[in-house]
């Protein structure tokens, strides 16, 4: 598999954040099941969400979308959870713009970009 990359702008990384910390939730995810995203889920509903797809991933916006998330992250459906520290470390520099996750079979990095 080729490395897989979003990008989030500073503007999403603190709105992922933000809801976290609203519904003191400690972890944030990366996930491929109903499309392949990053973001963080307190409950089913809508609101309760703050999910941003990779390109070509989103069920609601992208025709091919399973087979495009098939494509690039494999047949198997997989999460991981990571600590929302690591995103407010991010914040916490006032040059970073966004970050970007890189995700290969081997692992998850998280690039901030300033």
């Amino acid at each position: 598999m080729k490395a897989q990359k979003i990008e989030l702008s500073r503007a999403q990384v603190q709105q992922l954040v933000d809801h976290c910390e609203k519904h003191n939730l400690k972890q944030w995810f990366i996930a491929k099941d109903q499309g392949a995203y990053v973001g963080a889920s307190a409950g089913p509903a809508e609101e309760q969400k703050c999910i941003f797809f990779f390109k070509g991933c989103d069920p609601q916006k992208d025709k091919d979308w399973y087979d495009t998330a098939h494509a690039k992250f494999g047949g198997n459906d997989f999460g991981e959870r990571l600590d929302i520290e690591s995103l407010k470390s991010t914040l916490a520099d006032a040059t970073m713009t966004a970050i970007e996750v890189v995700v290969t079979t081997r692992q998850i990095k998280i690039v901030m970009i300033s």
